[in-house]
């Protein structure tokens, strides 16, 4: 079974890194891995302006390339995620100066695009945990300004949000205001997915049994992530990448899923967001 996991990381300080990762996904039929950059502090960068990206983007790029060398097609997404912005406010910094840095820090993604460096944009979005009101709507206004970016570039952009109909609505209506066409739901599933589809957005399901049977009906219309963390001190945080091939044939022999939708959620879709060719 060919499998393009849409959403996941790696760690080359603290993780197996990118060698290795790619050699383990591709020895279980892994074809593609949507490469997503960490958070900041987890590859021991202190971002307090939006130029002290730039080291976790080429940290990013780089990891890219190795990967690619072991066989795998691999899209490259850059950005601060919304914690970025939360662990600014909190440090301290003042709340416009933190979106204001965010907002830079993803026009600074969007160069890497331009270049062929990168292929989209993220994750931007909202907190998914608690916190101050103001804090979401400043993590608001920074994926207003991503998505105009990535209505600008016509490139994919994937969204980090809370689990609610309300913050899918927001992201679509923001999505349509501003033109932004590959907006993908991360991390999402069941009548969750359903909604997203149902908005336009491209629903990213998380590669376990109970995801995936729950998103059944639109899986045909979504992609499949691990969201890995390559994090050996969270090792059941997410889903390994190389147990996706087990899981759908699993869910397949079950009946739980069909033939057809496991390929385009897997094969066709993926190939499509990302505007790489599908393998044969």
């Amino acid at each position: 079974m060919l499998v393009g996991d849409a959403h996941g990381h790696v760690n080359p300080v603290r993780g197996m890194g990118p060698a290795k990762l790619a050699r383990r996904f591709k020895g279980s039929g892994g074809w593609l891995y949507g490469l997503v950059n960490l958070l900041t502090w987890s590859v021991g960068i202190d971002a307090s302006c939006a130029e002290e990206y730039r080291r976790l983007y080429d940290v990013t790029v780089r990891c890219a390339e190795e990967m690619r060398r072991e066989g795998l097609v691999v899209p490259v997404l850059l950005g601060p995620h919304p914690a970025e912005t939360v662990r600014l406010i909190e440090k301290g910094v003042r709340l416009e100066k933190a979106v204001e840095v965010s907002v830079e820090a993803y026009r600074l993604a969007a160069e890497y695009v331009k270049r062929g460096l990168a292929h989209g944009l993220g994750e931007a979005g909202r907190p998914h945990w608690p916190v101050p009101r103001r804090y979401v709507e400043a993590c608001t206004r920074v994926l207003r300004a991503a998505l105009e970016l990535a209505a600008e570039l016509d490139a994919p952009i994937h969204l980090h949000l809370d689990p609610t109909v309300e913050a899918l609505e927001v992201v679509a209506r923001l999505a349509r205001e501003v033109g932004a066409r590959k907006v993908v739901a991360h991390h999402v599933s069941g009548a969750l997915a359903e909604r997203a589809a149902e908005l336009g957005l491209v629903p990213s399901v998380p590669a376990r049994s109970r995801d995936l049977a729950a998103s059944s009906k639109v899986l045909g219309s979504s992609v499949v992530e691990s969201d890995f963390l390559d994090d050996p001190r969270r090792p059941g945080a997410v889903v390994a990448p190389w147990s996706i091939a087990k899981t759908m044939a699993r869910l397949l022999r079950e009946g739980a899923l069909s033939e057809a939708d496991a390929r385009r959620a897997l094969v066709e879709n993926p190939a499509r967001l990302y505007g790489v060719e599908p393998p044969a």
